[in-house]
């Protein structure tokens, strides 16, 4: 049907803002306008990476698709939880909404967070839980981030 891949097509381009296609040029934009938020933006994002692979290498669950695992980078793509995208932008807004408290980017940063974690699952890539635990350790890694002095 093409209304479902238009739909897939959609959601596949939400699933940019998870990745760093979306959060490598925010961030070098922040060096620019707000390096504070940068180097946060940096120390949250790499620690983000290093605890989302770690789980997934210590947690090897499933995906609903399931994919290939013949060497270590598709074993880390194949891994499920946590649902590294939604660990991403929750991070990614958590501290981006802690510079900017307005509401106006209170509700893009939801909107963003909640159209990330939904597309994950519509695209058949994680369950619930996944992108649950990754808005978790998100926004966990966030706070803890932003609590640090650079």
């Amino acid at each position: 049907m093409p209304g479902n891949n238009a739909l897939r097509n959609l959601f596949w381009a939400i699933s940019l803002l998870g990745t760093p296609f979306f959060y490598v040029p925010a961030a070098a934009y922040f060096l620019k306008v707000n390096p504070k938020l940068a180097i946060s933006l940096i120390f949250i994002l790499v620690s983000n990476e290093v605890v989302c692979g770690a789980i997934k290498f210590i947690y090897p669950k499933e995906r609903p698709m399931p994919m290939p695992k013949n060497n270590l980078y598709q074993k880390y793509l194949a891994g499920s939880f946590p649902s590294v995208h939604t660990a991403r932008i929750t991070a990614f807004s958590a501290a981006v909404g802690s510079f900017y408290t307005n509401g106006i980017s209170f509700l893009i940063a939801l909107l963003a967070v909640s159209c990330v974690g939904y597309s994950r699952i519509y695209l058949k890539k994680h369950y619930f839980v996944d992108v649950l635990a990754g808005f978790l350790i998100g926004a966990v890694i966030s706070i803890l981030g932003l609590n640090i002095q650079f």
